[in-house]
């Protein structure tokens, strides 16, 4: 099975969202979001993202799918009929991250995959064989969330981390971590 990878942002007790939702809006970080879930090294491979039902939900629908990447939907119940999406799309629907993890490890064309939302799907794969690495945006701040990451694994190492940046009244700075061989 190919590697994938988690994406995320935690404030300082590992608290990462609040009401189904983001519980800060931080623009650089939405574009480092978005440049590391969408750049590749070969341009003819793309990536894609795994998500949970609800995260799909919570896109404004003129954002959706996120574009440049394949967008995996995570559901026991959802199908192409209870969404409003085309087929063309690119997006696709499981009820299982392992049929997921699966079919995507079969395209040939695919370069990387990220874990980008759903605290129950971050917290379940922390442990999986195939969890490669852990793009972390720390946030220094409470934030009064209402949903846990259950933190990195201790057979992780950060392999870097950034300076800290201040914008919108809130400091953060950005960490990899990627698991020890």
């Amino acid at each position: 099975m190919k590697k994938f990878s988690h994406i995320l942002a935690v404030d300082e007790k590992n608290w990462l969202g609040k009401d189904n939702d983001l519980a800060w809006r931080i623009p650089s970080d939405m574009k480092y979001f978005k440049e590391v879930t969408s750049t590749t090294k070969d341009p003819n491979k793309y990536n894609a993202v795994i998500m949970g039902r609800k995260t799909w939900e919570s896109i404004p629908q003129k954002y959706r799918p996120l574009p440049g990447r394949v967008n995996c939907i995570l559901s026991r119940s959802i199908t192409k009929e209870s969404v409003d999406s085309q087929e063309d799309d690119f997006v696709l629907y499981f009820n299982s991250i392992e049929n997921c993890i699966k079919e995507l490890s079969s395209k040939e064309n695919l370069e990387s995959i990220f874990v980008i939302w759903g605290a129950n799907i971050y917290n379940q794969l922390l442990t999986h064989p195939d969890l490669e690495k852990i793009y972390l945006t720390q946030v220094y701040w409470d934030h009064g969330c209402d949903v846990f990451f259950d933190g990195v694994p201790h057979d992780f190492h950060e392999e870097s981390s950034s300076e800290r940046y201040n914008e919108k009244w809130m400091e953060f700075e950005w960490k990899v971590y990627k698991k020890n061989k």
